[in-house]
């Protein structure tokens, strides 16, 4: 015969529910936390491997990436097919989000699903993704090319109101933000110049000229002067480049200042330059006389002060 007395019922039913035998196994640690690397701290394992990630981030911009979305495809690239629920949580970014930027992706043609449940999505390879999206832009800027004379006919048929005539005679500035949009005002600077381009900039800045091939457009008919400051010595690209056309100036305490001026009648003056962000570069254009003066002044005092590039 069995005697439960008072509150002790309670927990033997507990031990036939629940006999110590029965109870599961811990989870794996690897089961339990989800590692968002981009979270990594310094002193983390991951925490190179998250520097060279957000580096990644910023050089997929240049490619039409948003962060978000950069970091996606990167960790499809590097951890395999993945479900969009393990990349939401991986990631730690909302559901939704996650659809919306893995359907986006589908659509460019840079990410696979495959018919499985639940359905799992894979990175095309790097080298394969940046062919794609650049020939997708050759053939946007095709389109527009080929889209050109027509715009222009239909432009001219357009009635134009009346201008006063000395509208063109006053001094015009303009705000020009982005990488892609301030190279190719550059780029109509040195094509449209007459006389002479002058050109004061960071080591950095010249590298980002040199890559979009502002350097090899300039014409040797054109009176080039290069200044870089900060710059003590000559990089390696340099030795692509006319030294007779450069001059270092070493006195400079900071990277961040860069302008150009073509002839004596445009300035382009970078606000924020390239030690910042591609797509946060910020610079002014102007036709200001007082302003080019001033420009003009200014890097003429620089090169006399620079040093003969060896």
């Amino acid at each position: 015969m069995i005697f439960i007395f008072g509150n002790n019922w309670h927990a033997i039913q507990k031990l036939y529910k629940d006999p110590p035998c029965s109870k599961k196994p811990l989870m794996e640690k690897s089961e339990r936390v989800q590692i968002n690397v981009f979270d990594a701290e310094k002193g983390d394992t991951l925490y190179e491997q998250k520097e060279k990630m957000l580096k990644m981030t910023q050089e997929l911009s240049q490619f039409g990436f948003a962060p978000n979305q950069a970091k996606v495809y990167i960790y499809l690239g590097k951890y395999g097919p993945k479900t969009a629920s393990e990349v939401f949580k991986a990631l730690q970014l909302p559901r939704s989000e996650t659809y919306f930027i893995l359907n986006l992706l589908q659509n460019r043609g840079i990410v696979t699903a495959e018919f499985s449940s639940p359905t799992k999505y894979f990175a095309i390879p790097l080298d394969q993704t940046l062919s794609l999206l650049i020939n997708t832009e050759k053939e946007k800027l095709n389109t527009l090319t080929q889209k050109q004379q027509d715009l222009k006919k239909l432009w001219d048929t357009i009635p134009s109101l009346t201008v006063e005539k000395d509208v063109s005679k006053n001094e015009k500035l303009q705000t020009i933000q982005g990488i892609e949009c301030i190279y190719s005002k550059i780029k109509n600077l040195v094509e449209t110049a007459k006389e002479e381009i002058l050109i004061f900039c960071s080591e950095k800045d010249l590298s980002g000229f040199y890559h979009a091939d502002i350097i090899d457009i300039l014409p040797s008919s054109l009176d080039v002067k290069i200044i870089v400051s900060p710059a003590n010595k000559t990089p390696s690209f340099f030795d692509e480049i006319n030294k007779k056309i450069i001059r270092l100036l070493p006195t400079s305490s900071s990277e961040n200042q860069c302008y150009i001026i073509k002839d004596t009648d445009e300035v382009l003056l970078f606000l924020r330059n390239t030690i910042h962000p591609s797509n946060n570069l910020f610079a002014v254009w102007s036709d200001s006389k007082s302003l080019i003066d001033s420009m003009h002044a200014l890097f003429s005092y620089s090169w006399i002060n620079a040093k003969v590039c060896r």
